[in-house]
């Protein structure tokens, strides 16, 4: 016959079991919080590690922007090149290594005109294939050491539209083979291949005339 009491048993050594469990709770979640912080901090030093030159690279109109005689209006090519003037683009790379195959163009941060070296590939295919012929404020470069290197684009007066303002974006690969365009207006962003074959797609076509810069003391 029952008793009608309950037997929990030695009511210390119970109370002890529930705080074992209790800091072994504790202990895993301690564990796995540690284990998601390492994590996301390798994370961010890999992201870190592979943008790590590519941060170090910048473009922009050098002060002492052009020579010759300006272009009219619209940038159309006049017959004699010598006398057309051209637009010098400082390029800086501040790591310790090359970066190599850059694509530099001028591009507009204000005003109504293209605001990206894609928009300004479209733009020059489309007056091509009206039967127009434009000029577009783009070059390529060889190779860009660490320093500070001047690279010339033909033609001047590029920012000469209404409140136009003109910045300088570059395209290139890094030492690890990865690529990057730094825009004009300071974004870094990675590209899916090399920039001459990404550029192809808006009408960046072959042979280019890979200049080599010229080093700024």
């Amino acid at each position: 016959m029952l008793s009608g009491v309950l037997h929990f048993g030695d009511f210390p050594t119970w109370i002890a079991a529930v705080g074992t469990v209790g800091a072994l709770l504790a202990a895993l979640f301690q564990i796995n919080t540690e284990r998601r912080h390492r994590h996301e901090n390798e994370a961010r030093d890999r992201v870190e590690r592979h943008r790590a030159q590519a941060r170090l690279i910048s473009a922009f109109l050098s002060p002492q922007e052009t020579r010759g005689r300006p272009d009219p209006e619209g940038g159309r090519p006049e017959p004699d090149e010598a006398q057309r003037g051209r637009t010098a683009v400082h390029l800086v790379n501040s790591s310790d290594e090359p970066v190599y195959g850059l694509v530099v163009a001028i591009v507009f941060i204000q005003g109504a005109a293209h605001r990206t070296v894609e928009q300004l590939l479209e733009y020059r295919r489309q007056h091509i294939s009206d039967g127009e012929p434009w000029r577009a404020p783009i070059t390529t470069v060889s190779v860009l050491p660490p320093g500070t290197f001047r690279v010339w684009i033909a033609g001047t007066g590029w920012s000469a539209i209404l409140s136009g303002r003109s910045g300088v974006e570059v395209a290139f690969s890094d030492r690890a083979g990865s690529h990057w365009i730094r825009r004009a207006t300071g974004e870094l962003e990675e590209l899916p291949e090399e920039p001459f074959e990404y550029l192809k797609q808006w009408g960046l076509y072959g042979p280019h005339d890979l200049q080599t810069p010229d080093t700024i003391p």
